[in-house]
């Protein structure tokens, strides 16, 4: 994990990844029948029920299957809430700060209105 933020180059690799061409889910987790964990999803064909495999690796363990089968969810859900934060991280940029508020009384009041207001309001001494 890093606290670097994404860059918009590599937030559209991710959605360039075409999700909705990927098999649907849900996608689930078994023991494949050489013991295995395999990554499938369930189907129905000719009104019988029956699976398709869509991974199964040497080395895999039951929580790389897992995750591999939780990722189809998760990734159209993660997008979402990435789009969803930075569309309210740009409206609250957006809005003028506390410390631009102050410095337009002093502008228009005077220095004295400025220090009155936060001598009113000591919570907002330090803020941006």
């Amino acid at each position: 994990m890093t606290d670097t933020p994404m860059t918009p180059d590599r937030l559209a690799e991710i959605r360039n990844r075409k999700l909705d061409e990927v098999t649907a889910g849900p996608w689930l987790v078994a023991d494949g029948s050489d013991g295995r964990p395999v990554v499938y999803v369930e189907t129905l064909r000719d009104g019988r029920a029956g699976a398709r495999v869509l991974l199964a690796a040497d080395g895999a363990t039951e929580a790389d299957a897992q995750f591999v089968a939780s990722a189809r969810r998760a990734m159209p859900e993660l997008l979402a809430e990435v789009d969803r934060l930075r569309a309210q991280v740009a409206e609250l940029e957006a809005r003028p700060t506390v410390g631009y508020a102050v410095w337009c009384v002093g502008q228009s009041l005077g220095d004295e209105a400025a220090q009155h207001l936060l001598d009113l309001n000591p919570d907002l001494k330090g803020t941006p």
